[in-house]
């Protein structure tokens, strides 16, 4: 295993998601999407970033296309997780996303990152292999609960310029995570840091290295349930 590993993960599928695949695409990353089951090809009005606009999710007619090479995974299915009840809120969302992505869907990002120690034990008795929570570290550190699985920053924090450099200057040989999340509908905005395009530059920076594995979500937890299970063997 590569000791570098870089992923992503954005959540709510708004149909800005199909640019941003576009961009991962094309600078050879991988990331994960986080999609609302229940509100494929939602539309309505809406007032964001000081503007009318309209709030649109994907459709679930184009989730293979618009996902290709990504990975698709759960956030409810209307942003809601109730953790008495795992079938409604999390199970039937993660079988009809399976059913339209054509693959086992394991994955799960809480909504607000708001989660349960009953909603974990919940999930790891119903065979979800990863939950990502909203809080973030600022640190590379594997996960040492995949069901609470915190990432390392948003992509317009603050501080990802500075995480950014030391990410790729480091040379030790134990291997270090860097988890970038976000929405895809915050690229929108004009501000520098946040926009498509200062996000472009961010993917220019961390692309086509070779000391750096690119993985989804689902592709990191595999390899780190694999490396527990060698540890402990």
């Amino acid at each position: 295993m590569k000791n570098k590993i870089l992923t992503f993960g954005f959540d709510d599928a708004e149909i800005h998601d199909r640019k941003l695949c576009e961009m991962f695409r094309k600078y050879g990353m991988k990331s994960t999407f986080f999609i609302l089951s229940g509100q494929l090809g939602f539309k309505c009005d809406f007032h964001r970033y000081g503007e009318d606009t309209v709030v649109e999710r994907v459709s679930a007619d184009e989730i293979k296309d618009t996902y290709s090479g990504m990975e698709v995974a759960s956030h409810t299915e209307s942003h809601k997780c109730d953790p008495d009840d795992f079938e409604g809120t999390v199970g039937r969302s993660m079988r009809y996303l399976s059913e339209l992505c054509g693959y086992e869907v394991r994955g799960l990002a809480y909504p607000g990152g708001h989660y349960t120690h009953e909603l974990v034990h919940n999930l790891s008795q119903n065979g979800v292999l990863y939950s990502r929570t909203a809080t973030v570290t600022h640190s590379f550190e594997l996960p040492e609960n995949l069901l609470i699985w915190n990432p390392t920053c948003k992509y317009d924090d603050e501080d990802i310029n500075a995480l950014t450099d030391e990410f790729l200057a480091y040379e030790g040989e134990e291997p270090i995570l860097f988890y970038i999340y976000g929405h895809s509908y915050e690229l929108t905005q004009k501000e520098d840091g946040k926009s498509f395009e200062s996000f472009e530059k961010l993917l220019q920076k961390l692309s086509f290295r070779d000391d750096i594995l690119y993985a989804t979500n689902k592709e990191v937890a595999y390899l780190l349930e694999k490396r527990n299970n060698n540890d402990n063997s």
